[in-house]
């Protein structure tokens, strides 16, 4: 089976999959840290609704359902991760790598927005026309063993209940550096999964 997993809807409109999964979560801020994954939504709702007004039974069916069915995805499948590179993203793309990392049988590739001067990148994929979405598709990436390894220890840390010493976080990024093109006017090197220099900084202190 073929899953895509898109983060918000706005790409469902021009992408179309089949057997696509909505991420519609902000966990840029607010809580992270949990003891289970019931109590980490549990936490998550009551603090959306105390700064945003999104009620207990909105979170539940439209954020919450999906993520029970990120963590029902059948054995074997083939799980497309579609996000683009904006902090905003990489951080709901861990989360999701936390639900998925539990079903060892999962083959796990990241999509990533076409990076070409025509794009603005931070714009991620709303740019994109059905043929370019179809070319991201031919780019994807496997994310593997190493990867989740890194990806997890990196939320851990992010969510503060990570107790390991000198974790290998900047080898980790250092290792998905890749350049940007001067009309991108970046000061450094990218990671391939979206953390500008200055946003590693703020989540590996």
């Amino acid at each position: 089976m073929k899953v895509h997993i898109l983060n918000g809807d706005c790409l469902q409109s021009t992408l179309q999959a089949e057997n696509a999964l909505v991420v519609r979560e902000m966990l840029v801020e607010g809580p992270l840290e949990a003891d289970s994954f019931e109590s980490f939504f549990r936490q998550r709702a009551f603090y959306l609704k105390e700064t945003y007004s999104i009620t207990h039974e909105e979170y539940q069916q439209k954020t919450v359902t999906e993520f029970e069915k990120i963590q029902q995805i059948p054995d074997h499948s083939e799980v497309f991760l579609w996000f683009d590179y904006d902090l905003f993203c990489f951080v709901n793309l861990l989360f999701v790598v936390q639900l998925l990392r539990q079903n060892k049988t999962l083959k796990l590739f990241i999509v990533r927005p076409l990076r070409e001067q025509r794009f603005r990148i931070w714009r991620g994929f709303s740019e994109h026309s059905p043929a370019d979405l179809k070319r991201a598709f031919s780019k994807k990436r496997r994310i593997g063993k190493t990867d989740l390894t890194y990806l997890h220890h990196l939320w851990k840390r992010l969510a503060k209940t990570n107790r390991l010493t000198d974790p290998p976080f900047l080898p980790f990024l250092t290792k998905h550096l890749t350049d940007y093109t001067a009309w991108q006017k970046a000061p450094f090197v990218q990671p391939r999964w979206g953390l500008t220099e200055g946003q590693a900084a703020r989540i590996t202190f």
